[in-house]
């Protein structure tokens, strides 16, 4: 039987200082982003303005979980990332 490797769209994977910083920082603005503009949707649609604060909260919270849970499975199909500098030089045997 024949053993596949993972192999990213884009071998991007964070080996360097730099290319860890670089993909950190990717990833934590757009959590970051989106998170907001998750909470500010929240508070301009009529549908959620009867919410209490505590609700909102929540929502956003498992709304930030959810965004940072599929971009990082995003970041791995494309990039590779999920490793750190720990990574092995070669290729991921699988894709988790």
């Amino acid at each position: 039987m024949v053993k596949m490797t993972f192999s990213s769209l884009i071998d991007f994977r964070s080996t360097t200082i730099f290319k860890a910083f670089v993909l950190n920082s990717l990833f934590i603005a757009l959590v970051a982003g989106m998170s907001i503009e998750l909470r500010n949707y929240m508070d301009v649609r009529e549908q959620t303005k009867h919410l209490s604060r505590f609700r909102k909260m929540l929502i956003t919270i498992v709304g930030t979980i959810f965004i940072g849970f599929s971009l990082f499975l995003l970041g791995r199909f494309i990039l590779g990332y999920g490793g750190g500098l720990l990574a092995p030089p070669e290729k991921y045997p699988s894709f988790f």
